[in-house]
């Protein structure tokens, strides 16, 4: 193994944005890349990973004995896990014991979310999940980092986070349209995580990175500027109808769903986890997507197959 390097492994990279923490870190000069795979994963899932110089480890968060052979002689444990308790909770604090044992330099959960610190139990039975998680990497002495980073954008401005269908041309939200939410591409997350791993500025911290901060309002009136199109808006009710909302909905069934299907939007939206200490500014290399930049990005094909609608090319 190469001692001059950082060796990193990274469980959850077969995932949306754990393959884009895979990239990142195999841009990164200086770091040796081991992704943990189950036993039994179809090769196309990992998008040609092999080929360009990552370690694939078959292992399983459910598997000690395999942990323990992934984490053997790794500097850095970097989790992009999803899912429910079992995972997140039970399948790290395994990972994590493993982590300790092995004396590794930092361990990274998978958090990638709302400051759930400042939230009380209850409030999300997911992000509950997370703080578990970071209460016991807190306690167990083992050198860490959270990564906080509001929601991700992808997921913020789809249907997924109940806000925004800006492909049919709808928003719906609580409130009045102008409280502010935190977001970031998911990019640009793992390209901020990619330089934290290796920086000791990183060390046993709550590391809050931002890509935008915007309002329901603004991010309606960007659409319509960019499109032409005028959004159908709903107000569902106010900030404390939705607040009243989310207490009814977070349950642990919730919470145990797969997948990237998250209430970072509506939690922030409600007043709660928003990030007060942004740390953009000691990692300067990265200038990070704006709203703005993704949405020119995401309407630019639609106005495309509009305009071919419109245009019907002659037999």
């Amino acid at each position: 193994m190469d001692t001059e390097a950082t060796h990193v492994l990274l469980v959850g990279g077969t995932g949306q944005f754990g393959h884009r923490l895979a990239s990142a870190l195999l841009f990164r000069p200086g770091i040796r890349l081991h992704v943990l795979v189950r036993p039994g994963t179809r090769p196309e899932s990992l998008d040609g990973l092999a080929d360009q110089g990552v370690t694939l480890v078959e292992g399983s968060l459910q598997d000690v004995r395999s942990l323990d052979s992934a984490v053997e002689g790794v500097d850095v444990v970097l989790s992009a896990v999803r899912g429910g308790e079992d995972v997140m909770v039970d399948g790290q604090l395994r990972l994590l014991d493993v982590a300790r044992r092995h004396g590794v330099m930092r361990f990274i959960p998978s958090d990638y979310s709302p400051d759930f610190f400042q939230l009380s139990e209850g409030e999300d039975a997911q992000l509950d999940l997370h703080r578990r998680v970071a209460d016991a990497v807190e306690r167990s002495g083992v050198r860490h980092t959270f990564i906080l980073c509001g929601a991700f954008m992808e997921v913020a401005l789809s249907p997924l986070a109940h806000v925004f269908d800006l492909e049919r041309g709808h928003v719906a939200y609580w409130g009045t349209g102008d409280e502010s939410f935190d977001v970031t591409a998911m990019g640009d997350v793992a390209r901020w995580v990619a330089q934290a791993v290796v920086d000791p500025r990183a060390e046993g911290r709550r590391l809050e990175l931002v890509g935008d901060v915007v309002t329901v309002n603004e991010v309606s009136r960007l659409y319509e500027e960019l499109t032409g199109r005028q959004l159908q808006r709903v107000c569902r009710g106010t900030v404390e109808d939705l607040r009243r909302h989310l207490a009814r909905t977070s349950a642990p069934e919730g919470a145990a769903r797969e997948g990237l299907m998250q209430p970072h939007l509506l939690l922030q939206l409600a007043g709660r986890g928003r990030l007060r200490s942004p740390a953009n500014a000691e990692f300067t290399r990265l200038r990070p997507v704006t709203v703005r930049e993704y949405l020119e990005a995401k309407v630019r094909p639609w106005l495309a197959s509009r305009a071919e609608a419109s245009f019907p090319a002659h037999p």
